[in-house]
C-alpha cells in the first residue's frame, strides 16, 4: 500500500486507498473496505486501531478481511467517494442502498445520547439521516447492517457518489466498535 499512511507521514487521519474497493459484482454489490475510507483520527492508534477479522459471520462480512476498530473518540467522521460506473448508470435508472458493516463490541460506550448523521451526495445533490445507534449497540459482538442512506443514479450519469457516517456535533465519547466496511447494493424496488 504506497500511501500516505504507509510511508510513515505524522497526520492522524487515515486517507483512503480506493485501489482497495471491489468493483460491482453480478449481483450489483459493491464492496467498499475499512482501508479504502477515509477515517479522522484513524491514522492514531490512541483513537483507531487495525485488527483481523474472522471468519464468524462471513456471508455479512461480505468478505472483509480487516477492520478499524473505535477505540474512543468525541469527533465520528468516517467518508468515502466512488465514480459512478457505467454499470450504475445503465440504460434506466437504478436506485442502490449503502450499508455499514459494524459490530460493537460488549465494552461499547457513549452511543446513546447523540444521533449519528449518514450523509449521501450524488452529484451535487445531499441527503442526510440521523440513527440513534443504541439499539445496534445492545446487540454485542453481532455484525450488522447499518443503513447509511440511499440513492439513485439517473440514466447515462457520470459523476461521484459521496457518503459518510458523523458525530461531530457533540462533546459526548465513544468507542468500542468494528467498522469491517461499507457495502453498496441495488434496491429492491417494491
Amino acid at each position: 500500500m504506497d500511501n500516505e499512511n504507509s510511508r510513515g507521514c505524522s497526520n492522524p487521519h487515515w486517507k483512503s486507498d480506493g485501489a482497495l474497493v471491489k468493483d460491482q459484482d453480478s449481483s450489483g454489490l459493491i464492496k467498499i473496505p475499512a482501508r479504502a475510507l477515509n477515517i479522522i483520527w484513524g491514522n492514531d492508534p490512541r483513537y483507531w486501531q487495525w485488527i483481523k477479522l474472522t471468519e464468524e459471520n462471513t456471508k455479512l462480512l461480505a468478505g472483509f478481511e480487516e477492520g478499524s476498530m473505535l477505540l474512543q473518540v468525541n469527533w465520528i467522521e468516517v467518508t468515502g467517494k466512488l465514480p459512478i460506473i457505467s454499470s450504475m448508470a445503465a440504460s434506466t435508472p437504478k436506485a442502490y442502498e449503502i450499508f455499514y458493516i459494524v459490530k460493537f463490541r460488549v465494552d461499547a460506550f457513549g452511543w446513546h445520547s447523540v444521533p449519528v448523521k449518514f450523509k449521501v451526495r450524488v452529484n451535487g445533490e445531499e441527503k442526510v439521516k440521523s440513527v440513534m445507534l443504541q439499539l445496534y449497540r445492545e446487540k454485542q459482538e453481532e455484525w450488522q447492517e447499518i443503513p447509511g442512506g440511499d440513492f439513485a443514479v439517473p440514466r447515462d450519469t457520470v459523476g461521484t457518489v459521496e457518503f459518510g457516517m458523523f458525530e461531530i456535533e457533540s462533546d459526548w465519547w465513544k468507542g468500542g466498535m468494528v467498522l469491517a466496511g461499507i457495502v453498496i447494493k441495488p434496491k429492491l424496488v417494491d
